[in-house]
């Protein structure tokens, strides 16, 4: 039981991850959508797969794939200020310069 329980917050945890977003910032969201009645667009959702990878920092200018399965300490790929964003959406509306 508490195998499968920690195995059920170990798939919502990464889904998460994957969509780059916390608990309250998909709440957040989908209400959002329903004010606006459209799609609300996550500046920091740059797809599920290159989202795992900036977070585990596995990609090409990162560390390589066994570092996940040997413990290592490496370095997150951001300073933790600025962060990746998708094209287009490096600023928005509610975010004055120097914010971001």
């Amino acid at each position: 039981v508490l195998c499968f329980a920690v195995g059920i917050m170990f798939i919502v945890a990464l889904w998460s991850v994957m969509k780059d977003e916390t608990s309250v910032e998909a709440q957040d969201h989908r209400i959002y959508e329903k004010v606006a009645l459209k799609a609300f667009i996550n500046s920091y959702d740059l797809g599920k797969m290159q989202n795992l990878k900036l977070f585990f920092n596995i990609w090409e200018g990162g560390y390589p794939i066994y570092t996940l399965f040997i413990l290592f300490r490496i370095l997150p790929y951001t300073d933790g200020r600025s962060w990746a964003r998708r094209e287009g959406f490096e600023r928005h509306r509610g975010v004055r310069r120097g914010e971001s």
